[in-house]
């Protein structure tokens, strides 16, 4: 029988089957769910998200603490937005961990995130990362040293553009402001992962574990 190779292209277009909106905002927590059950990533699993803002809000993490146990470092920048995190935080005392900072990658703009990480001491390969700050998350995601997520969910402008966030902008509407998609793509196979697909956010997988 002849053999057939399902080609990343391919499964990508299968995994939109499996969008379904919990709290996330275009199917991104169906399509986590089937990723984690292929993976096996059930139990005793990690995650870090922000933008945060309550924890729920078009989250792609909080349906894997509410649903499936899982542990996260939950950061939210907005002192606000960071209360409501907080209030999320009470009912899930021992699964989310609240941190009120702005992610950066430059010095004196906020906190790296290896920085972030390290206070809460993840395994190196922690489960899953989500990365919506509406500006630097390539330079952010591109900072990052000492971690390898298995999985990473980043959201990009959506224009057609080969166009990369300037070094040290602060974003504004009228700024080009956030990286399109052929950047962030090509960022996410520079740090050996896959994208398997586009829904607003590129979901990328480590290639260890296709």
């Amino acid at each position: 029988m002849k053999k057939t190779y399902v080609t990343p292209q391919d499964y990508a277009m299968q995994l939109f089957k499996y969008k379904k909106n919990v709290y996330s905002q275009n199917g991104e927590d169906g399509i986590i769910e089937h990723l984690i059950e292929k993976f096996n990533l059930i139990e005793d699993c990690f995650c870090c998200e922000f933008g945060a803002w309550d924890g729920k809000h078009l989250s792609n993490t909080f349906n894997l603490v509410e649903n499936y146990g899982w542990k996260a470092l939950m950061i939210e920048g907005d002192p606000k937005k960071y209360k409501d995190l907080i209030k999320t935080s009470r009912n899930f005392p021992t699964q989310i961990i609240p941190k009120c900072a702005m992610v950066h990658y430059l010095e004196g703009r906020g906190e790296r995130l290896d920085d972030l990480l390290n206070n809460v001491k993840p395994p190196h390969n922690f489960d899953l990362l989500s990365i919506d700050v509406d500006g630097p998350d390539y330079h952010i995601w591109k900072s990052l040293e000492r971690y390898e997520p298995k999985i990473v969910v980043i959201e990009h402008s959506g224009r057609a553009d080969y166009i990369i966030q300037r070094e040290g902008a602060i974003h504004k509407k009228e700024d080009d402001g956030s990286t399109s998609f052929e950047p962030m793509k090509e960022l996410g196979e520079s740090k050996g992962y896959e994208l398997l697909v586009d829904t607003g956010n590129l979901i990328f997988v480590h290639k260890s574990y296709l």
